[in-house]
């Protein structure tokens, strides 16, 4: 048990060493570390200074954390997150101290010290600050190339702060010449005083030295090895007994212990159950939550999307309102500005009057009804869209309607003609709002005939007969148009209409006059 003890010395002295070794270059990094938490994707680590009461987080998907920190006293306390970014747990605060590390001081020290030849002790009168019990002295020579360290360590406190001081040392078996005190604290840093010269006759040479060292070394070697091995043995023994000892119980009791077993193998089982059933019950309550997630994060992006098209339904009616609005500004500016424009002319052109028919040739035509000269029904349309400086270029819709009949003492006979003709209009201006017009175009005449019988001599004709015949015409025209006033105009001339019928020809000349109305 005495190397479990050493051991336990060796790491108490590791564990005081190891921040102060950290300090040595001024810049000190810890590390703190914890338990993993099966349910963490992150953790959090809240340092608190109970000096000031500052506190800073740090975040981590790792079970430690790597620090630099001032020496104060300290807390921390670790708080661990789900896939959620839920907290799943967090740990009671640790409370931890960094001290400082110092350098050792060295004040007052004798440069001139005289020893004997008989080996007494070398005393040497300093005053040495900033230490504590675990920092070493040794006396260094670069000649002697070795280190005396004193023959007793000094009785101080072991504080872990270096902030002790002592005011004197004793080496033994220092021999003759020039030496350095070398003071090293537990942190690792370390001072070096002036020269000390050491006077009187050296007791052994350099060979001896050098013999006096190893023979140290191997005495501590062997020293450790025989303590190793009986250790060894002893353990080696204790083992055997142990084993020896188990077997003796265990076959005393193994019908204790198979029952142990059992019990233990059950408990295991059971714990297993258990663990699994609460894995399970985690991976549901996980999947849960997941599902729950979903169907929030789709609740949430269907919200979205419904308030995205309500938004853009809204800025289409804006648009859609303010199109309308900008329409109908456009409108009223249009109107505004038509009001104060002058009026411009389109040349669109509805006429009305009557006419005589003339016919010209065709005589069974003549013969076969009364009258020369049959008034007639005249409307016109015209639109004059080409227009130069004394001429305008158009076209005319035209259409004469007339009555022809012939009484006998056998029958009454009635001829309806309409006659629809399109034409090519040419106006010239003759003087200030008086035109001459040429033009000429194709038609189509519509004769419907018409017999009613009043004579009983025919015996087999009592009935009134219709028929309704429809002829190709040619016509043409000449005529004079004036613009009385701002919207009305009048109109006379002449018509000739060339009707082409299936056994002759009929030509006739209608003289008319129109009035009508200019936009």
């Amino acid at each position: 048990m005495e190397i479990k003890r050493k051991a336990l010395f060796v790491i108490l002295i590791f564990l005081f060493l190891f921040p102060a070794l950290l300090f040595a270059d001024e810049k000190f990094p810890q590390r703190i570390e914890w338990k993993s938490n099966a349910n963490a994707l992150e953790y959090k680590v809240e340092v608190q200074n109970l000096s000031s009461g500052k506190t800073q987080t740090i975040s981590t998907d790792k079970t430690h954390t790597e620090l630099s920190l001032p020496p104060a006293k300290y807390r921390y306390r670790v708080r661990a997150y789900d896939f959620l970014g839920k907290e799943a747990s967090v740990s009671s605060w640790t409370e931890f101290e960094v001290y400082k590390a110092n350098k050792p001081k060295i004040k007052d020290i004798g440069k001139n010290l005289q020893v004997q030849r008989d080996g007494s002790a070398l005393a040497l009168d300093v005053e040495i600050s900033d230490i504590n019990a675990n920092s070493q002295f040794e006396l260094v020579s670069e000649s002697l190339q070795g280190a005396i360290s004193p023959g007793e360590k000094k009785s101080m406190s072991a504080g872990s702060s270096e902030t002790d001081k002592i005011t004197h040392l004793d080496f033994k078996n220092v021999p003759p010449g020039k030496w350095r005190l070398k003071v090293t604290n537990a942190s690792g840093l370390s001072t070096l005083s002036d020269v000390i010269t050491v006077e009187g006759e050296k007791m052994y040479t350099d060979d001896e030295v050098s013999k006096i060292k190893n023979d140290a070394e191997e005495s501590v070697r062997s020293e450790m090895q025989k303590n190793f091995d009986d250790y060894v043995k002893k353990a080696e023994e204790e083992k055997k007994a142990e084993i020896k000892k188990a077997l003796d119980d265990y076959e005393k009791n193994r019908e204790a212990i198979l029952a142990e077993q059992k019990r233990l193998e059950e408990e295991r089982l059971a714990e297993e159950k258990r663990r699994e059933e609460e894995r399970l019950a985690e991976e549901k309550r996980r999947e849960e939550e997941r599902l729950a997630e979903e169907k929030r994060r789709k609740e949430e992006r269907l919200a979205e999307e419904r308030a995205a098209l309500e938004r853009k339904r809204q800025l289409a009616l804006a648009k859609e309102a303010a199109e309308k609005k900008a329409r109908e500004e456009e409108k009223r500016r249009l109107k505004e500005e038509k009001k104060n424009q002058p009026y411009k002319w389109k040349d669109v052109i509805f006429e009305g009057g009557l006419a005589l028919s003339m016919r010209l040739y065709d005589s069974d035509f003549k013969e076969s009804y009364e009258g020369s000269f049959v008034p007639s029904l005249n409307i016109r349309a015209m639109i004059l869209p080409v227009k130069g400086k004394s001429n305008k270029f158009g076209l005319e819709a035209c259409f004469f309607g007339q009555k022809f009949s012939k009484t006998t003492d056998f029958f009454d006979s009635a001829l309806t003609m309409g006659i629809f003709d399109g034409k090519i209009v040419w106006q010239c201006e003759l003087v200030k709002s008086l035109f001459i017009q040429a033009k000429g175009g194709l038609g189509c005449a519509v004769l419907s005939k018409s017999i009613d019988y009043t004579s009983q001599v025919y015996e087999n004709r009592e009935a009134p007969s219709a028929r309704t015949y429809f002829y190709p015409v040619a016509a043409g025209n000449l005529s004079i148009f004036s613009n009385v006033l701002k919207f009305i105009v009048i109109e006379a001339g002449v018509d000739y209409k060339h009707i082409m019928t299936n056994s002759s020809s009929i030509g006739m000349i209608l003289p008319y006059a129109c009035l009508g109305l200019r936009f």
